[in-house]
């Protein structure tokens, strides 16, 4: 069995402490695999009350809830050890306190040598330099696809989402991306009044350490790394608990080629653990200069004005309650529903900038509503080795939340087009499955908590409007603003849209997931972000300006 080690100071560390890691090809088959695996691990105790004493189990968590349910609807699962270690996929390295302490003493004493605003000779890594190691790192990435994919999929993600994924985000790694973003960062001159000259550039915080989430991890791996090393950063990487390995790869492959190029070794260094053990760590050293990190905007939120509070810059990605607009005579539905079928279900709806309420005018409701919900009987779940499928198992969070909002929906009356139920990889009803059918609602309200709250999970309300202001209204009614879209034959509708909305971008006529170099790195408003689309790179780093007078000797 490979044991994936963590990185501290351009070494891999096996810790001897270990995390394991099931094959989820296997665990979607047969769902008891990763119960019995976890039940190995625990107390006696607690291995008598799941097995004998069910009604004791707590409902406090999705965890304690999905342990319930499985008990309730398939017994004890019983394996034998052979069984059990045939189906344990990896091992992952636990940091421990004095891997952390090595990590962030690396990372302090290699900052000074990760940027040179200046281009002097040997006093830094120049920005140039770092274009050329981060594109030099995306070669190596390229090179070891298979490797990554199959990876990416015994940690549960279909062969089709990775692929989309794999091509959309891989264009990040071009030389010419890089770039792109580093113009912002670059040196800047301009005369001064006085006859002198004015500098300004855009220094690294230091040590930054990022908390890559588990619903994208190669894409939002690949996108928060290189812009923190672009940055200048000395860039500690934390992977999602819950599918780490790709992410650990990702680091793997980013140090090798640094270290082959002579980079300091705190450029890259990768730590695993628990989230919230490692957030308290890093938030309480005065050596972190900044935090990445992907959530629920109400943890997030707490998590940022702690940051904020002990000096610390965070650059927070939170929740989305995303709304599309459909309006106009001669609109392309057809095209327009393809778009939002993969706006909302990509993933099983476990996106924060995903569609996840409908809105459309009322004249084009039914036809609508009919073509989205064919797209969406299309899509096919099960396990993720199998080229046909694309949606993954709901992680239990999202599941549980989802089973919630469902239970309110249908209370205030909504009506339930396509999906609706919970089922296993073969889409038969199972109150303890690990997959949601791909769920289209009609007849909501505004007050149900599909629209109110973000809906994490494979499941669409359609709500008709009459008018654009009622529209506006009813979109920017939420407490979230990531992203918007809007489909429409009407130029004036599109504009209005775009100024309106409260949300930080918009997409007109296009894939509501469409990315490209020359976007923004996501960002929000209100309760998804506050400040608007951001770009990481500049995020990571703080303004610097230099004024040196007409008989100064400078640059």
């Amino acid at each position: 069995m490979r044991i994936y080690p963590i990185i501290v100071d351009g070494k891999e560390v096996d810790t001897g402490k270990h995390a394991t890691f099931p094959d989820m090809d296997k665990v979607v088959v047969d769902p008891g695999i990763a119960i019995a695996l976890q039940m190995r691990d625990t107390s006696a105790m607690q291995r008598l009350v799941f097995s004998r004493l069910p009604s004791f189990i707590p409902r406090s968590a999705p965890e304690m809830r999905y342990l319930r349910d499985y008990r309730r609807a398939h017994g004890v699962p019983r394996y034998s050890k052979d069984e059990l270690d045939e189906s344990t996929y990896a091992e992952v390295a636990i940091s421990r306190e004095p891997d952390i302490e090595g990590a962030l003493s690396a990372g302090v004493r290699d900052r000074p040598k990760l940027y040179n605003p200046f281009k002097l000779l040997s006093t830094g890594v120049t920005l140039d330099e770092r274009v050329e190691a981060l594109y030099q790192a995306g070669l190596a990435i390229k090179k070891r696809f298979q490797e990554v994919r199959d990876v990416s999929v015994k940690e549960g993600v279909p062969i089709k989402t990775f692929e989309w994924t794999w091509t959309m985000f891989t264009e990040y790694l071009e030389r010419e991306t890089f770039e792109l973003w580093g113009r912002d960062l670059d040196l800047k001159e301009a005369p001064g009044r006085d006859g002198g000259k004015n500098f300004q550039f855009r220094e690294p915080y230091g040590v930054t350490c990022l908390f890559t989430p588990y619903n994208s991890p190669l894409a939002l791996g690949i996108l928060s790394i290189t812009s923190s090393i672009l940055a200048g950063n000395a860039t500690i990487l934390k992977p999602p608990s819950k599918v780490p390995l790709s992410t650990i790869l990702l680091g793997q492959a980013f140090l090798q080629t640094f270290q082959e190029m002579g980079l300091p070794s705190a450029m890259i260094q990768v730590l695993t653990g628990g989230g919230k053990t490692l957030m308290d760590r890093f938030t309480s050293d005065r050596r972190v200069g900044a935090i990445v990190w992907y959530g629920d905007s109400d943890t997030g939120i707490e998590l940022w004005s702690e940051a904020t509070r002990r000096r610390i810059q965070m650059a927070p990605e939170l929740a989305g309650s995303d709304a599309c607009l459909v309006w106009g005579r001669d609109v392309n539905l057809d095209f327009a529903a393809k778009m939002i079928v993969k706006g909302r279900f990509l993933g099983s709806g476990q996106a924060c900038m995903a569609v996840k309420r409908l809105l459309v005018q009322d004249t084009l409701h039914d036809d609508l509503v009919r073509l989205v919900v064919e797209e969406a009987e299309k899509l096919q779940l099960g396990r993720p080795s199998d080229p046909d499928v694309s949606l993954p198992p709901l992680g239990l969070t999202a599941m549980y939340l989802l089973l919630d909002q469902m239970e309110d929906a249908r209370a205030k009356g909504a009506k339930v087009v396509t999906g609706g139920f919970r089922c296993n990889y073969l889409s038969e009803p199972d109150t303890a499955g690990l997959f949601y059918k791909p769920t289209v609602l009609t007849n909501v309200e505004a007050s149900m908590r599909v629209m109110q709250e973000e809906v994490f999970a494979p499941a669409l309300p359609v709500l008709p409007v009459g008018s654009i202001d009622e529209a506006l209204r009813v979109a920017n009614a939420s407490r979230f603003g990531l992203r918007s879209s809007v489909f429409t034959d009407d130029q004036s509708v599109s504009l209005r849209w775009a100024k309106e909305i409260e949300a930080a971008g918009v997409s007109v006529g296009q894939d509501h997931l469409y990315f490209d170099p020359h976007m923004p790195h996501l960002g929000g408003y209100k309760d998804s972000g506050i400040i608007g689309a951001k770009y990481f790179p500049v995020m990571l780093t703080r303004m610097k300006y230099v004024h040196s007078g007409p008989a100064a000797e400078f640059l």
